[in-house]
């Protein structure tokens, strides 16, 4: 059977297929498919031994009682005195703390440094040091006489930069990223993330069995959520991921390398670029279309600074790609209603022989140039868009930050289900102003516009608004098509009849 002898019932059982196919996929790749460990994995042969955590010694009784707090701009940032050591860092704009409650539970927390020797190790984590603030700077600085550790954090105000100098101490030094930040990941990855090669891997906490050593051209490395990262950029030599207990938790370690930035904050895209560490937003197994799509709506973003009126300016941008496809789609619908009378002839003339009746509506279909597959097409080329749309909408921090009207958070669903039912009835509205003559077809089209409704209750509040103004500008050009373009034509057309006689 030729491709334009593919009926709508096909056409729409095709796009339900592709729409499901790719939701399996992305299921599949988060659940299933397989986590491999980065090839320039190796294994460490040195004398020099791995460093140990202190886990379920004396580490757990010994928790933080003196604590100096700091505001620096975006971030608030305790340190403990006892070890110096991060014991708390909130990302102010997102009201979220870094420190996780396992971190806290364990009594283990970022800027802790570790030689592989205990016996230093807990000297260096535990001891007290001199904490003073300097500008933008805290310095934290241990000495017993034999050895000396000093940390310079300095504030630059999306991050921070961290200088670490010791003496009586030997080489390599491994300071401690923490744990990674918790919270609804939505099919997103949490857990150990890095830069090795110039590719990012993101590792799979189940399948690490106690502990993996990574080393090589390591641009950053640290603990990720969906939202959130916590970890160090610069040129790392290797790196220490450990597994903690059976819930997947992680911490991770840096081999330390002057200077060292530090970020833990939200995956917001303009601190990110800053600092090289743009890829560590997960773009997911799409990311040829994900990624340019999030750039762009970024870009709107930053000069509108509204995420509505981003996602209304990529509607827009999509519709007029679709226009020429929309304009063929209109024309090939009023070929098919004015072939109505004749299709009811051959249904009532045939309805014993589906297979002549098929044949006969075939021929009708070739004798005034209408596609089946035109009324489709544009709703099929715009599935990868939605669904790169869809990835956008679950990664982008700031969107947990921007509201609607009624929806306190597009990056989630509309609390109260209005959006979704005003999606459903722009659809069944679309089927109104460009009806299909074929009632049993039409029929089908306001079912799925229920189905749909119900489908998209519990998406992202902004990809739901991207379908409502989609369908919304669709009547648009419908109107514009029928109205306006197709109107003019037949005026133009008229009027050279005229002349010619």
């Amino acid at each position: 059977m030729e491709k334009n002898e593919i009926d709508v019932k096909r056409l729409f059982a095709l796009m339900l297929a592709v729409t499901l196919f790719m939701f399996g996929f992305e299921l599949y790749t988060y659940y299933f498919s397989p986590k491999e460990t980065p090839q320039k994995a190796a294994k460490r042969e040195e004398v020099q031994s791995f460093p140990q955590l202190m886990l379920g010694s004396m580490r757990e009784s010994k928790k933080p009682v003196q604590i100096q707090t700091f505001d620096f701009g975006n971030f608030t940032l305790s340190v403990s005195s006892e070890g110096g050591k991060i014991v708390s860092l909130v990302d102010k704009k997102y009201s979220y703390n870094l420190i996780t409650d396992t971190e806290k539970k364990l009594n283990i927390y970022p800027l802790e440094v570790y030689t592989g020797n205990s016996n230093i190790d807990q000297k260096l984590n535990f001891s007290a040091y001199q904490i003073v603030r300097e500008g933008n700077t805290i310095v934290m600085a241990y000495s017993d006489g034999d050895v000396s550790l000093t940390k310079r954090l300095t504030y630059e105000g999306d991050y921070f930069k961290l200088s670490i100098s010791s003496k009586g101490l030997s080489s390599p030094l491994y300071v401690l990223v923490g744990g990674h930040p918790k919270g609804d990941e939505f099919y997103t990855h949490s857990g150990p993330v890095l830069s090795i090669g110039g590719k990012v891997e993101r590792l799979d906490v189940g399948s690490i069995k106690g502990r993996e050593f990574l080393s090589g051209d390591i641009s950053f490395a640290g603990e990720e959520s969906r939202y959130y990262f916590k970890g160090f950029v610069g040129k790392i030599p290797s790196v220490l991921i450990y597994k903690i207990g059976e819930d997947k938790d992680s911490l991770t370690l840096v081999e330390v390398s002057n200077p060292l930035i530090f970020y833990a904050g939200a995956k917001e895209y303009s601190r990110l670029k800053k600092i090289g560490l743009s890829d560590v937003i997960d773009y997911g197994t799409l990311k040829i279309l994900v990624k340019p799509l999030f750039i762009f709506m970024y870009w709107i973003y930053e000069h509108l600074r509204s995420w509505v009126f981003s996602i209304l300016a990529l509607t827009l941008l999509v519709r007029v790609f679709m226009f020429p496809l929309t304009y063929k789609s209109t024309i090939s619908m009023m070929k098919l209603s004015e072939l109505a009378p004749k299709m009811q002839e051959i249904r009532e003339k045939y309805k014993e022989d589906p297979t002549k009746m098929q044949e006969e509506m075939m021929k009708l279909y070739s004798q005034v140039g209408f596609n089946p597959m035109s009324g489709c097409l544009p709703m099929i080329l715009q599935i990868p868009v939605f669904f790169a749309l869809y990835k956008v909408l679950t990664i982008t921090a700031d969107l947990q930050l921007a509201s609607m009207l009624w929806i306190p958070s597009l990056s989630h669903k509309d609390p109260y289900y209005i959006l979704p039912i005003i999606m459903g009835l722009t659809m069944i509205a679309q089927q109104f102003i460009s009806p299909n003559p074929d009632k049993t077809q039409n029929f089908m089209m306001y079912v799925s516009s229920v189905a749909f409704t119900f489908l998209f209750a519990s998406f992202p509040a902004g990809l739901v608004l991207y379908w409502t103004f989609n369908n919304i500008f669709n009547m648009g050009q419908s109107y514009l098509i029928k109205e306006v373009l197709l109107k003019d034509r037949k005026k133009v057309k008229a009027e050279g009849k005229k002349k010619r006689k």
